[in-house]
């Protein structure tokens, strides 16, 4: 399987991995772009996307407009960035999510950034969003065997004194399941290919474990997941 994993799309859109994607998904290809995640101007978002991925022949995959069939006639799929638990929902209303799987598996390459990274794991309970719609089932595309946790940060400056910080909320994930978490802070990328998870991108991402300590990694090193 090709899954490409972004924390954030950024400003201007994808501005900081744009080429990273025109390798990933390949220049000229029909690529599906899923809005499903945004409770904002859908249209918007998918005019952001195709302007920014505009050597890509972008079309909408929408989620209430026929889209097996659109599903059927791409080369590639890239799902943004909005509320996770929204995302999931649509897709699972749609019936989309063993389509998805399987293209996938089958060696359609899968791009996501933020909640589209997240729909990714096994699950979508390392999200940072609330869950406002009220989801009650919460398994997702499981194409890589490790949760995500986009928009990493081990401390943050604006947090209350003695706030609950992220890695002790991913240790209290840990308590109830044992597949792998992968925090990935801002401006970088996961790159997973054939079993092997490269870090790509700017910053970096810490891989959680339950039992042991966290272990960060930076851009070329590959994860030991």
């Amino acid at each position: 399987m090709r899954v490409l994993l972004i924390s954030n799309s950024g400003r201007p859109f994808l501005e900081h991995c744009r080429n990273i994607v025109f390798d990933f998904l390949g220049r000229g290809r029909k690529i599906g772009f899923v809005t499903a995640a945004s409770y904002d101007d859908e249209a918007a978002y998918l005019r952001s996307a195709q302007d920014a991925l505009s050597e890509l022949d972008v079309v909408h995959l929408h989620t209430e407009r026929r889209p097996l069939e659109t599903l059927a006639q791409l080369d590639g799929l890239f799902v943004g960035g909005g509320n996770t638990f929204h995302l999931l929902g649509r897709l699972q209303t749609a019936g989309l999510l063993e389509p998805i799987r399987e293209r996938v598996r089958a060696g359609m390459p899968y791009a996501g950034s933020s909640a589209g990274s997240n729909i990714a794991g096994p699950n979508i309970l390392t999200t940072n969003d609330w869950n406002v719609d009220g989801l009650t089932r919460f398994e997702a595309l499981g194409l890589v065997p490790f949760n995500v946790n986009p928009h990493y940060k081990e401390t943050d400056p604006a947090m209350a004194p003695f706030s609950e910080t992220r890695d002790e909320r991913i240790a209290q994930y840990l308590h109830a399941r044992d597949n792998p978490v992968v925090g990935i802070e801002e401006q970088t990328l996961l790159r997973c290919e054939s079993g092997r998870v490269t870090v790509m991108g700017q910053a970096r991402v810490r891989l959680f474990r339950r039992g042991g300590p966290p272990r960060d990694y930076r851009a070329g090193d590959v994860l030991q997941v």
